[in-house]
């Protein structure tokens, strides 16, 4: 029986928000219009940090509200006034600001690249793919899945001198790699886009750089904290984890960075090459980038959640007998990109709760788009 009652009351909603869909809202902005959406003003509330069941009945109750008056047509103005009614309605009134600044941010198309650097088998895909979906950016760019069709286009560019220990190979195919992500970059620079850039094959140094060239200050204090989380010797608690989050933050936060490409490297490159990468260092030169919104995280394990990871990564199964090998080389790469630290927020990551993990990251990036937008 009460399978049943439950069963019309889900009825009941799908069919009462199939005829919601039914009834098209133009909303005018300028000499323009668009169909209002409640998926859209769901996915703008979520980002300004409001829960997202809540978000998607705030949407939900804007629309019924605006059939019931007969508004078929409304101002983007009017729109917002009923968008912040009906927030404060539901007990976000602390939202609304954060919620202008978003809209104004959107609004202006500002370019947005956000770089998620780290070693193999940290969860990298998983976090930007949930980002992703919280920051309603559809274009999530893998450079795992650059270097598959680089590779199957020019195999020969990725045969490097077996002599060359571990990280130096590392570094010169993330340099290789950084030129196959190049044109996605400067389309969203110079279109007012947003992507997220995650993966492996990716170094700080060939992405990041602070407009005026200053980098922040690494800490020795901080350092010391990295080091005793990565290697074991320290559990972090949440109010560890803040606190390391915590340094030097703020200040790269208040930096401001660029995307940059790496000058041609004259022993590697043959002349053909090197006139290659001069044009793509001239063509990002002249897109302005002053207004853009660049950050870089850097997620980080400890060495037995990595050794965890590695053994239950079910896409890349690696031979018990190699595992210790692989960690080994993961950790080695990661202390290497801990190196860059300056140029990107360290994220140390709780293994056992994504989301606090996905919350650290959202209410950083809102708080660059708050600020951007003061």
């Amino acid at each position: 029986m009460m399978s049943e009652v439950n069963e019309r009351k889900i009825l009941t909603i799908t069919k009462n928000d199939n005829v919601l869909d039914l009834v098209k809202i133009k909303v005018r902005l300028d000499e323009h219009f668009y169909i209002f959406s409640r998926f859209m003003i769901s996915r703008m509330l979520t980002l300004s940090r409001i829960k997202k069941l809540d978000a998607i009945q705030i949407a939900k109750d804007i629309k019924k509200q605006l059939i019931d008056r007969n508004s078929l047509e409304i101002s983007s103005n009017e729109l917002e006034a009923i968008i912040f009614q009906t927030m404060n309605k539901f007990g976000y009134q602390n939202n609304i600001q954060k919620y202008q600044m978003v809209s104004n941010f959107y609004r202006h198309r500002t370019p947005m690249i956000i770089i998620i650097f780290g070693a193999p088998s940290i969860g990298k895909s998983l976090l930007a793919n949930n980002l992703a979906e919280r920051l309603n950016i559809s274009n999530v760019l893998q450079t795992d899945i650059v270097e598959m069709v680089m590779r199957s286009i020019n195999p020969e560019q990725f045969n490097y001198d077996q002599n060359e220990d571990f990280i130096t190979k590392f570094k010169k195919n993330c340099r290789l790699i950084r030129r196959g992500v190049s044109t996605d970059i400067s389309k969203c620079l110079s279109e007012g886009k947003a992507v997220i850039i995650e993966g492996s094959a990716a170094m700080p140094e060939y992405y990041l750089e602070a407009i005026d060239k200053q980098d922040p200050q690494n800490d020795e204090q901080q350092l010391q904290l990295i080091t005793s989380f990565t290697q074991n010797d320290i559990k972090l608690k949440k109010p560890q984890r803040k606190d390391l989050l915590l340094f030097n933050q703020q200040i790269k936060l208040n930096t401001q960075f660029k995307i940059i490409f790496p000058q041609p490297d004259q022993d590697l490159e043959d002349d053909q090459q090197i006139q290659k990468h001069l044009k793509l260092c001239k063509d990002l030169n002249k897109i302005d980038q002053s207004h853009s919104m660049i950050l870089g995280f850097l997620p980080i394990l400890s060495r037995n959640d990595h050794l965890y990871n590695i053994e239950n990564n079910t896409s890349k199964k690696i031979p018990k007998d190699l595992i210790e090998e692989k960690l080994n080389q993961y950790q080695s790469i990661q202390n290497e990109l801990l190196k860059q630290r300056s140029k990107c927020i360290l994220l140390p990551i709780n293994l056992h709760n994504l989301e606090e993990t996905l919350d650290t990251m959202h209410d950083i990036i809102l708080q660059k788009i708050l600020d951007q937008s003061t």
